[in-house]
């Protein structure tokens, strides 16, 4: 395991990880984060892929995790950003080390939605979408729709505005988000189209994965019902679109929820579907 840096477009660094192989297989995954959340959550799961032969990325988003470098109320960056800066920065040096490598992707809930922002993604060819969905709120139901609602209507807005940020950590648990990154997201989870509402045609680039496309979702996902996951895995277009529903009695388990997919007690059973996905 290499923790290292790479420079952006936008002048910050990026804090990259590898997980190198000595095998010849010649594949790369990267695993692109949910929002807030560190690189380190992936650790396990990058090592496991590793183990079987394919080197592994996990990276920080600018201003979270190792690549938080100022107090976030003196750095700011949109959540746009995230894909045509970030993302793109980070296939571009993947591309760059491993030419011939086949270079695939496991995107965690907003980075599946951001990947189809990303110019880069052309070099992708088969993707695992892991609880990646519409933010829109009306995709929810019930206490779920209205609480969506606030969020997006309410707790985004006058918290950025007040804190200059968005102080995740107190809400969730989960990292501190930079004020434009979170009011962009909160702007998108109000409208049906979500970010599309808001893209001209030459800034979509879901068109440009043409490999396999498997979109995972899981029973009592309070951040990604189906129906969300099933809009955004349809905007993949392109690509052959594989839809998996997971009920986790047959994992042997009570729950999967938004985050159990990469904890480790899945390495025997879900960690190797996700191997077959990624035709590995």
């Amino acid at each position: 395991m290499e923790v290292f840096e790479i420079t952006t477009p936008l002048g910050h660094a990026i804090s990259l990880t590898e997980f190198s192989s000595k095998s010849n297989k010649n594949k790369v995954v990267l695993i692109c984060s949910a929002t807030g959340v560190l690189q380190g959550y992936y650790q396990k799961f990058a090592s496991f892929l590793s183990s079987k032969g394919i080197t592994a990325y996990t990276f920080d988003y600018a201003g979270i995790g190792a690549s938080k470098k100022d107090n976030l109320k003196a750095f700011d960056i949109s959540l746009t950003n995230w894909a045509i800066n970030d993302i793109n920065s980070v296939l571009h040096y993947i591309k760059e080390k491993h030419p011939e490598a086949k270079i695939d992707c496991v995107c965690h809930s907003i980075g599946g939605q951001i990947l189809g922002l990303t110019p880069a993604n052309k070099y992708i060819n088969n993707v695992v979408l892991v609880a990646s969905q519409s933010g829109y709120f009306k995709h929810w139901k019930g206490f779920g729709r209205l609480q969506m609602y606030f969020n997006w209507h309410v707790i985004f807005p006058v918290f950025t505005t007040v804190f200059g940020y968005l102080p995740s950590k107190k809400i969730t648990g989960m990292e501190n988000l930079p004020k434009s990154m979170a009011q962009e997201f909160a702007s998108w989870g109000r409208k049906k189209d979500y970010l599309f509402h808001y893209k001209k045609k030459e800034e979509l680039y879901h068109h440009q994965i043409k490999g396999k496309v498997t979109s995972y979702s899981t029973d009592n996902d309070t951040f990604a019902p189906k129906k969300a996951i099933d809009w955004m895995t349809k905007k993949y277009f392109n690509a052959e679109i594989i839809r998996k529903h997971l009920t986790p009695k047959n994992y042997n388990v009570d729950n999967i929820g938004h985050f159990g997919f990469f904890k480790s007690k899945f390495k025997d059973n879900l960690w190797n579907e996700f191997l077959l996905d990624l035709e590995i």
